[in-house]
């Protein structure tokens, strides 16, 4: 072997060493790294500092200068144990308060909002129905209503929006054999897709309920299309007779809030053992509030309102 010939076998051995060496170092490493980070001794690796990184900005709506009410921040949001609160004007325009107003739950008694439309929609006031003996033995408010008693569907209108009763509401609904049936074919027009019924008075039932924004929607509904109702659902005491003028019925309206706030214009109370305190108002300045699963109805509605006052700025 000639001395050109020693030196490249010489080179080529050099060669083949270093890259021996470094394939064995270079796979040594990764395994280890590999091993490191699928132990319970791995620690994470140093994070990359982004220089140009800008955090996240929360964007509040802000209303227009010209735009009245305005929301005052130095008010902070007022927490209310009622599963579902809302606050809306009456044209829907704006939304003052938002707590689960979509959500599907039982009404209670807010249900006889829907039954006065179906009444309205469908009955003549002035026919006298004779009670029957099923309505009266139905659970809750009575009405004071008699088995067989005469008396007229206007009365009895009144008597289940003012007293609550539910006597009176399922005497109404037994008239009609698809009363329930008109109540969710109505639901549909007026597009409440969060509503479905099963009874006329809201006792607790499956397949009985609805969502805050829904029941505003009904109760709308119900005092600009009848004058009437909107009437009643102001009215504090009431005296009404049966057809013949021997049984009377004085009625004083659930809602505590007639003699207690001034700003309360109309409203429907309800409640039952699953739906828990139920209320829905107007008040003079046009806004709409609804309280559904409250354990005090009347105090959490009163101090919403009394918080919408300080919460937003009314005047210039």
């Amino acid at each position: 072997m000639n001395d050109g010939q020693q030196f490249y076998l010489k080179m080529s051995l050099i060669l083949a060493t270093a890259f021996f060496i470094w394939i064995f170092g270079s796979s040594k490493e990764e395994f280890s790294a590999l091993k490191a980070e699928n132990s319970s001794e791995w620690q994470p690796k140093t994070p990359v500092a982004f220089t140009n990184f800008v955090p996240p900005t929360l964007v509040v709506f802000k209303d227009s200068e010209n735009t009245l009410p305005k929301r005052n921040w130095a008010t902070p949001f007022l927490e209310l144990k009622a599963e579902v609160a809302l606050a809306i004007r009456t044209d829907g325009s704006r939304v003052y308060y938002n707590k689960n107003i979509e959500i599907q739950r039982p009404v209670a008694s807010l249900t006889k909002l829907m039954t006065a439309i179906i009444v309205l929609e469908n009955y003549d006031l002035d026919e006298v129905i004779k009670i029957p003996l099923n309505a009266v033995r139905r659970e809750g408010a009575t009405g004071d209503l008699k088995p067989d008693e005469s008396i007229t569907v206007r009365s009895l209108l009144n008597i289940m929006l003012i007293d609550s009763s539910n006597d009176a509401a399922f005497a109404l609904a037994e008239k009609r054999a698809d009363f329930v049936s008109l109540m969710n074919k109505k639901a549909k027009e007026l597009g409440l897709v969060n509503t479905h019924f099963s009874n006329p008075d809201g006792l607790d039932e499956p397949g009985n309920y609805s969502s805050a924004l829904d029941v505003e929607k009904i109760f709308n509904y119900l005092i600009n299309k009848y004058p009437e109702a909107f009437e009643i659902l102001k009215t504090k005491n009431m005296v009404v007779y049966s057809a013949d003028g021997k049984i009377e019925h004085r009625l004083k309206n659930t809602n505590e809030l007639f003699d207690k706030m001034n700003e309360v214009v109309a409203g429907k109370t309800g409640y039952t053992s699953e739906a828990g305190g139920s209320l829905i108002l107007l008040t003079k300045d046009n806004i709409i509030t609804v309280v559904l699963g409250s354990p005090d109805r009347f105090g959490e509605s009163e101090k919403l309102i009394q918080w919408l006052k300080s919460a937003y700025i009314w005047e210039k």
